[in-house]
């Protein structure tokens, strides 16, 4: 099942899990995301740190730390990537 879609409801999400790898990456602070977040889940806030940055070196960090980041929450390049 592939989903080309920008949002996609919690149902869609199940449905993707149980066909197909998906990494739910959590955009929210540490706190919220310690006080509840999808199961299997993994926070990633700096998401927001690289958003504004829009100049050579800016985009050059945000594909570095992009990669280890991503690459930590367990993305391949096999996956699914959801963000909430």
């Amino acid at each position: 099942m592939s989903i080309d879609a920008i949002l996609i409801a919690p149902a869609q999400l199940q449905a993707l899990q149980s066909t197909e790898p998906v990494v739910v990456i959590d955009t929210r602070d540490a706190d919220t995301f310690a006080a509840g977040h999808i199961p299997g889940a993994v926070n990633l806030r700096e998401v927001f740190t690289y958003l504004a940055t829009s100049t050579p070196e800016g985009l050059q960090a945000l594909k570095a730390t992009f990669a280890a980041a991503l690459g930590a929450a367990g993305l391949s390049g096999k996956e699914t990537a959801v963000f909430y």
